[in-house]
C-alpha cells in the first residue's frame, strides 16, 4: 500500500513538473525530445523550478507578497534538503536529484537574487544585467549542468552564460513585467528609462522607434548566443545538447522578432512546432 501511495505521489509531482516547465509544444519539450528518460526527467525538475521562481516576478504585482513567496521557497529548500519537501517541485527533486551541499548553496543563491527582480533600476550596460540572470537562471543552468554528470568547469560557465543570455532574451517579450515603472531591464546603452515607457503611448512612432531600441539589443544578444554555443557545441555536446538546442530556439526566435520590426511591446513572437522540432532534430545530429 505504502508503494503504492508514493508511486502516486511521484506521478502527480512528475506530471506537475512537465505542466509547469516542459509543456507540448514548449522549446524545453523540443530541447529533450532526444534525451533519454532519466535526463529529461532531471532538466525538466530543475527548469520547473527555476519557473516557480520567474513565475512569483510575473505575476506578483505587490512586492511584499513577492517576497513572502520567495521566503516560502528558500524553507521548501531548507526542508527538501531535510527530506520533508511539501511542494511538487521539490517532491520530485527527492526522487531525481543528487542533492548536495553545492546544489544547496546554488539553490540559496538564485533564490536571493530574485529579490533583486522585485525592484530593477535601469542598468547601464548589458553586462550588468546579465550579471543578475548569471546568479538566478545560470545558477540553475550550472548545476542542471552538474546534474548531467559534466564535470568541466569551462563547460558549466559556459551553459550558466548561455541561460542567462536565454532566459534575458524570454523577459524582453515580456515587457508588461520587466520593462514599467519599477522595473527596467534595457540598459540605458540602448534607451533610457522614460524613453521606454513612453514608447506605451506613442501609437505614432512606436513601431519605428521600438525597432531602433530593441534591434541594436537583440543583435548584441545573437552574438553572444553564438558565442556560448560554439564553446559548448566543441566541448560536452552530447552531455549538454539541451542547451544547444535551447540556444539554437532562442536564436531563431531572435531572427524572428528582428524581421518582425523588433515589436516586443505588442506581440509575443514564438516559432512554430514543426520548426522547433527541425532545429531540435538538426542540431541533435549535426554538432
Amino acid at each position: 500500500m505504502t508503494r503504492s501511495v508514493n508511486s502516486n505521489i511521484t506521478d502527480t509531482s512528475h506530471n506537475y513538473c512537465i505542466n509547469k516547465a516542459a509543456p507540448d509544444g514548449s522549446n524545453l519539450y523540443y530541447a529533450n525530445v532526444f534525451e533519454s528518460t532519466e535526463v529529461k526527467i532531471r532538466i525538466i525538475t530543475l527548469h520547473a523550478f527555476l519557473n516557480e521562481l520567474s513565475d512569483i516576478i510575473y505575476e506578483c504585482s505587490d512586492p511584499g507578497v513577492a517576497r513572502i513567496k520567495l521566503k516560502w521557497w528558500q524553507e521548501e529548500i531548507d526542508r527538501l534538503f531535510n527530506k520533508q519537501a511539501r511542494h511538487p517541485v521539490t517532491k520530485q527533486m527527492q526522487e531525481c536529484i543528487n542533492l548536495n551541499s553545492d546544489l544547496k548553496s546554488s539553490f540559496d543563491t538564485a533564490i536571493d537574487f530574485f529579490n533583486h527582480f522585485i525592484f530593477i533600476e535601469q542598468p547601464d550596460s548589458l553586462e550588468a544585467i546579465l550579471s543578475l540572470y548569471k546568479s538566478t537562471t545560470g545558477e540553475v543552468w550550472y548545476q542542471c549542468g552538474q546534474q548531467l554528470n559534466c564535470d568541466k568547469t569551462d563547460s558549466l560557465d559556459n551553459l550558466r552564460e548561455m541561460g542567462s543570455v536565454i532566459n534575458f532574451i524570454n523577459c524582453l517579450q515580456q515587457t508588461n513585467t520587466y520593462i514599467n515603472e519599477s522595473r527596467c531591464i534595457i540598459p540605458s546603452h540602448y534607451a533610457t528609462h522614460t524613453q521606454l515607457l513612453n514608447l506605451r503611448t506613442d501609437t505614432v512612432k512606436k513601431h519605428s522607434t521600438q525597432k531602433d531600441i530593441f534591434s541594436p539589443l537583440l543583435i548584441d544578444l545573437k552574438t553572444r548566443l553564438d558565442k556560448t554555443y560554439k564553446k559548448l557545441s566543441t566541448e560536452d555536446s552530447a552531455t549538454l545538447r539541451h542547451g544547444l538546442i535551447l540556444n539554437r530556439l532562442t536564436y531563431k526566435t531572435c531572427d524572428e522578432i528582428l524581421g518582425d520590426g523588433c515589436n516586443l511591446l505588442d506581440r509575443n513572437i514564438s516559432l512554430t512546432p514543426l520548426r522547433k522540432l527541425w532545429i531540435a532534430w538538426r542540431t541533435r545530429y549535426f554538432y
